[in-house]
Protein backbone atom coordinates (compact mmCIF):
# COMPACT_ATOMS: atom_id res chain seq x y z
CA UNK A 1 0.00 0.00 0.00
CA UNK A 2 1.51 3.49 -0.93
CA UNK A 3 1.88 5.99 1.76
CA UNK A 4 -0.93 8.36 0.56
CA UNK A 5 -3.56 5.36 0.17
CA UNK A 6 -2.21 4.09 4.00
CA UNK A 7 -2.68 7.70 5.07
CA UNK A 8 -6.21 7.65 3.63
CA UNK A 9 -7.64 4.36 5.86
CA UNK A 10 -8.62 5.10 8.89
CA UNK A 11 -10.47 1.76 8.78
CA UNK A 12 -8.28 -0.70 6.71
CA UNK A 13 -9.94 -4.03 6.02
CA UNK A 14 -8.36 -6.48 8.24
CA UNK A 15 -8.11 -9.69 6.54
CA UNK A 16 -6.70 -13.52 7.58
CA UNK A 17 -6.57 -16.12 4.79
CA UNK A 18 -6.65 -19.53 6.92
CA UNK A 19 -5.11 -22.54 4.51
CA UNK A 20 -6.93 -25.77 5.14
CA UNK A 21 -5.95 -29.17 4.22
CA UNK A 22 -9.49 -30.71 4.03
CA UNK A 23 -9.40 -34.64 4.92
CA UNK A 24 -5.97 -34.39 6.02
CA UNK A 25 -6.98 -32.33 9.19
CA UNK A 26 -8.05 -36.04 10.51
CA UNK A 27 -4.41 -37.25 10.66
CA UNK A 28 -2.74 -34.43 11.66
CA UNK A 29 -2.05 -33.55 15.39
CA UNK A 30 -0.26 -30.12 15.12
CA UNK A 31 -3.11 -28.57 12.58
CA UNK A 32 -6.24 -30.72 13.16
CA UNK A 33 -10.14 -29.04 12.51
CA UNK A 34 -10.58 -27.75 16.04
CA UNK A 35 -6.97 -25.27 15.32
CA UNK A 36 -8.89 -24.22 12.29
CA UNK A 37 -11.96 -23.27 14.56
CA UNK A 38 -9.83 -21.40 17.22
CA UNK A 39 -8.03 -19.30 14.72
CA UNK A 40 -11.08 -17.67 13.04
CA UNK A 41 -12.90 -17.70 16.50
CA UNK A 42 -9.51 -15.73 18.05
CA UNK A 43 -9.85 -13.30 14.85
CA UNK A 44 -13.43 -12.32 15.77
CA UNK A 45 -14.26 -11.78 12.46
CA UNK A 46 -17.28 -9.80 11.47
CA UNK A 47 -17.45 -11.79 8.18
CA UNK A 48 -16.31 -14.99 7.59
CA UNK A 49 -15.50 -16.49 3.58
CA UNK A 50 -16.08 -20.44 2.98
CA UNK A 51 -15.01 -22.31 -0.18
CA UNK A 52 -18.76 -23.21 -0.68
CA UNK A 53 -20.93 -21.45 -3.63
CA UNK A 54 -23.30 -18.71 -2.21
CA UNK A 55 -26.02 -20.47 -3.80
CA UNK A 56 -25.46 -23.31 -2.13
CA UNK A 57 -25.12 -22.02 1.38
CA UNK A 58 -28.87 -22.91 2.08
CA UNK A 59 -29.56 -25.90 0.53
CA UNK A 60 -29.28 -27.84 3.31
CA UNK A 61 -26.86 -30.28 5.84
CA UNK A 62 -27.13 -33.67 4.06
CA UNK A 63 -26.45 -31.88 0.15
CA UNK A 64 -23.49 -29.29 1.62
CA UNK A 65 -21.99 -32.71 3.03
CA UNK A 66 -21.96 -34.39 -0.05
CA UNK A 67 -20.01 -31.64 -1.59
CA UNK A 68 -18.12 -29.94 0.55
CA UNK A 69 -15.48 -30.35 3.02
CA UNK A 70 -16.33 -30.88 6.58
CA UNK A 71 -14.53 -27.75 7.74
CA UNK A 72 -16.43 -25.33 5.35
CA UNK A 73 -19.97 -26.46 6.39
CA UNK A 74 -19.29 -26.74 10.05
CA UNK A 75 -17.87 -22.70 9.79
CA UNK A 76 -20.90 -22.25 7.55
CA UNK A 77 -23.32 -23.13 10.63
CA UNK A 78 -21.27 -21.46 12.79
CA UNK A 79 -21.24 -18.52 11.64
CA UNK A 80 -24.28 -18.63 9.47
CA UNK A 81 -25.59 -15.02 10.20
CA UNK A 82 -21.76 -13.50 8.77
CA UNK A 83 -20.99 -16.05 6.63
CA UNK A 84 -19.95 -16.23 2.55
CA UNK A 85 -19.55 -18.58 -0.21
CA UNK A 86 -16.80 -18.08 -2.68
CA UNK A 87 -16.17 -21.28 -4.39
CA UNK A 88 -17.18 -21.84 -8.28
CA UNK A 89 -17.20 -25.57 -9.46
CA UNK A 90 -17.45 -24.85 -12.81
CA UNK A 91 -19.88 -22.39 -15.58
CA UNK A 92 -21.99 -25.69 -16.17
CA UNK A 93 -22.97 -26.04 -13.00
CA UNK A 94 -23.93 -21.81 -12.21
CA UNK A 95 -27.19 -21.35 -10.52
CA UNK A 96 -27.59 -25.26 -10.40
CA UNK A 97 -27.53 -27.82 -7.44
CA UNK A 98 -24.87 -30.13 -8.01
CA UNK A 99 -26.36 -33.46 -8.92
CA UNK A 100 -25.52 -36.29 -6.70
CA UNK A 101 -23.78 -38.91 -9.62
CA UNK A 102 -22.03 -35.34 -10.74
CA UNK A 103 -18.13 -36.03 -9.45
CA UNK A 104 -18.52 -40.13 -10.33
CA UNK A 105 -20.54 -40.00 -13.98
CA UNK A 106 -20.79 -36.46 -15.14
CA UNK A 107 -17.83 -33.82 -14.10
CA UNK A 108 -15.53 -33.48 -17.34
CA UNK A 109 -12.80 -32.25 -15.54
CA UNK A 110 -13.07 -35.79 -13.27
CA UNK A 111 -13.38 -38.28 -15.97
CA UNK A 112 -10.07 -36.34 -17.58
CA UNK A 113 -8.20 -36.90 -14.06
CA UNK A 114 -9.13 -40.66 -13.75
CA UNK A 115 -8.43 -41.18 -17.82
CA UNK A 116 -4.71 -39.48 -16.92
CA UNK A 117 -3.93 -41.39 -14.21
CA UNK A 118 -4.83 -44.42 -15.88
CA UNK A 119 -2.68 -43.62 -19.08
CA UNK A 120 0.69 -43.80 -19.37
CA UNK A 121 2.38 -40.00 -19.72
CA UNK A 122 5.30 -41.11 -21.69
CA UNK A 123 4.75 -40.40 -25.21
CA UNK A 124 8.61 -38.45 -25.17
CA UNK A 125 10.86 -37.91 -23.06
CA UNK A 126 10.03 -34.81 -22.69
CA UNK A 127 6.58 -36.35 -21.16
CA UNK A 128 8.53 -38.35 -19.17
CA UNK A 129 10.56 -35.69 -17.40
CA UNK A 130 7.37 -33.49 -16.47
CA UNK A 131 5.82 -36.50 -15.14
CA UNK A 132 8.44 -37.24 -13.01
CA UNK A 133 8.23 -33.74 -12.01
CA UNK A 134 4.55 -33.68 -11.16
CA UNK A 135 5.54 -36.86 -8.84
CA UNK A 136 7.98 -35.13 -6.80
CA UNK A 137 6.21 -31.98 -6.58
CA UNK A 138 3.29 -34.24 -5.44
CA UNK A 139 5.67 -35.63 -2.94
CA UNK A 140 7.12 -32.29 -2.13
CA UNK A 141 3.01 -31.02 -1.00
CA UNK A 142 2.45 -34.12 0.97
CA UNK A 143 6.06 -33.77 2.77
CA UNK A 144 4.74 -30.00 4.32
CA UNK A 145 1.33 -31.00 4.87
CA UNK A 146 1.87 -33.83 6.81
CA UNK A 147 3.67 -32.14 8.92
CA UNK A 148 2.30 -28.89 8.88
CA UNK A 149 0.92 -26.32 11.41
CA UNK A 150 -1.77 -23.61 10.16
CA UNK A 151 1.65 -20.79 10.56
CA UNK A 152 4.17 -23.40 8.18
CA UNK A 153 1.54 -24.15 5.81
CA UNK A 154 0.80 -20.27 5.46
CA UNK A 155 4.79 -19.22 5.38
CA UNK A 156 4.46 -19.75 1.33
CA UNK A 157 7.02 -22.68 0.73
CA UNK A 158 3.53 -24.74 0.06
CA UNK A 159 2.25 -22.28 -1.82
CA UNK A 160 6.07 -22.07 -4.40
CA UNK A 161 5.61 -25.98 -4.85
CA UNK A 162 1.99 -25.67 -5.57
CA UNK A 163 2.35 -23.03 -8.01
CA UNK A 164 5.17 -25.18 -10.38
CA UNK A 165 3.10 -28.01 -9.98
CA UNK A 166 0.32 -26.14 -11.29
CA UNK A 167 2.55 -24.59 -14.42
CA UNK A 168 4.37 -28.40 -15.03
CA UNK A 169 1.04 -30.00 -15.12
CA UNK A 170 0.07 -26.99 -17.78
CA UNK A 171 3.06 -28.32 -19.76
CA UNK A 172 2.41 -31.62 -19.70
CA UNK A 173 -0.84 -31.25 -20.99
CA UNK A 174 -0.90 -28.40 -23.49
CA UNK A 175 -2.12 -29.31 -26.86
CA UNK A 176 -3.34 -33.02 -25.70
CA UNK A 177 -7.58 -33.21 -24.59
CA UNK A 178 -6.15 -33.36 -20.69
CA UNK A 179 -5.56 -29.79 -21.21
CA UNK A 180 -9.10 -28.60 -20.05
CA UNK A 181 -7.63 -29.89 -16.35
CA UNK A 182 -4.88 -27.14 -16.26
CA UNK A 183 -7.38 -25.15 -18.02
CA UNK A 184 -10.24 -25.54 -15.43
CA UNK A 185 -7.74 -25.25 -11.83
CA UNK A 186 -6.76 -21.88 -13.36
CA UNK A 187 -10.29 -20.56 -13.73
CA UNK A 188 -11.00 -22.20 -10.61
CA UNK A 189 -8.84 -19.79 -9.02
CA UNK A 190 -9.62 -16.41 -10.60
CA UNK A 191 -13.34 -17.06 -10.16
CA UNK A 192 -12.23 -17.99 -6.26
CA UNK A 193 -10.64 -14.61 -6.13
CA UNK A 194 -13.02 -12.84 -8.04
CA UNK A 195 -15.47 -14.07 -5.74
CA UNK A 196 -13.40 -12.91 -2.96
CA UNK A 197 -12.74 -9.23 -3.77
CA UNK A 198 -16.06 -8.38 -5.10
CA UNK A 199 -17.82 -9.38 -1.54
CA UNK A 200 -14.84 -7.56 0.00
CA UNK A 201 -16.08 -4.12 -1.51
CA UNK A 202 -18.94 -4.43 0.82
CA UNK A 203 -17.19 -5.25 3.99
CA UNK A 204 -14.99 -2.00 4.13
CA UNK A 205 -13.82 -1.27 7.79
CA UNK A 206 -14.30 -4.67 8.87
CA UNK A 207 -12.24 -7.54 9.98
CA UNK A 208 -12.95 -10.48 7.72
CA UNK A 209 -11.86 -14.16 7.66
CA UNK A 210 -11.24 -16.17 4.37
CA UNK A 211 -11.36 -19.96 4.88
CA UNK A 212 -9.86 -21.37 1.24
CA UNK A 213 -7.82 -25.07 0.25
CA UNK A 214 -4.58 -25.10 0.62
CA UNK A 215 -3.98 -25.16 -3.07
CA UNK A 216 -5.71 -21.79 -3.36
CA UNK A 217 -4.03 -20.28 -0.42
CA UNK A 218 -1.18 -18.57 -2.65
CA UNK A 219 -3.22 -17.03 -5.61
CA UNK A 220 -5.29 -15.62 -2.96
CA UNK A 221 -2.84 -14.21 -1.34
CA UNK A 222 -1.35 -12.54 -4.07
CA UNK A 223 -4.62 -11.79 -5.54
CA UNK A 224 -5.36 -9.61 -2.55
CA UNK A 225 -2.34 -8.21 -2.30
CA UNK A 226 -2.61 -6.76 -5.47
CA UNK A 227 -6.04 -4.71 -4.14
CA UNK A 228 -5.37 -0.95 -4.31
CA UNK A 229 -8.28 -0.32 -1.54
CA UNK A 230 -7.60 -0.10 2.08
CA UNK A 231 -6.84 -3.95 3.49
CA UNK A 232 -4.21 -5.34 5.49
CA UNK A 233 -3.41 -8.96 5.38
CA UNK A 234 -3.15 -10.52 8.90
CA UNK A 235 -0.62 -12.91 9.49
CA UNK A 236 -1.80 -16.59 10.43
CA UNK A 237 -0.71 -18.05 13.64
Amino acid sequence: MSRAVASACIEPTQILIVPVMHKLHQGNALYGYSDIYRLVAEFRPDQVGVEIRQEDLDRGDDYLARNYPAEMVHLAKIYESRVFGFDWLGDDLAGKAVPDDWWKKHSRVKQLERSMDAAPQDRTPNDRRLSAQLASLSERQEQIAVTATATTLADGRYDAVTAEYYATLKHLTDGTQYSVISQFYAARDKHLNDNVIHCLHGMKGCRVAIVTGMDHHGPMMKAIEHRRDCVRLRPVF
